[in-house]
């Protein structure tokens, strides 16, 4: 997963640019994911901002695109579930040496 993390970055400057023109659009970086909510945004700028973030991911085919309540979610196109993500933060932390007895 760590190898995403500048990618998800990069992304992550490349949105904040791209929506600063909408209006109550805001970007989140969540370390993993990125959210850009629209809560806040005219309902007619809905489709507008969605296709600003499709144009900035075309080219970054290894993050996915998908919508959520008010909020856009951009996610690495991996396999990633609550196990995946403990054994992760067990390997971040040094410890995952204790899953494996």
């Amino acid at each position: 997963m760590s190898e995403y993390m500048p990618m998800i970055d990069e992304v992550y400057g490349l949105l904040m640019e791209e929506t600063q023109s909408t209006p109550g659009a805001k970007v989140e970086n969540n370390k993993f994911c990125l959210s850009v909510h629209f809560r806040c945004v005219e309902e007619k700028k809905w489709s507008e901002l969605a296709a600003q973030v499709r144009s900035v991911l075309k080219d970054y085919p290894k993050l996915r695109f998908s919508q959520r309540r008010k909020v856009l979610e951009i996610r690495p196109t991996i396999k990633w579930d609550k196990g995946k993500a403990l054994e992760f933060l067990l390997e971040s932390l040094g410890t995952s040496s204790f899953c494996s007895r």
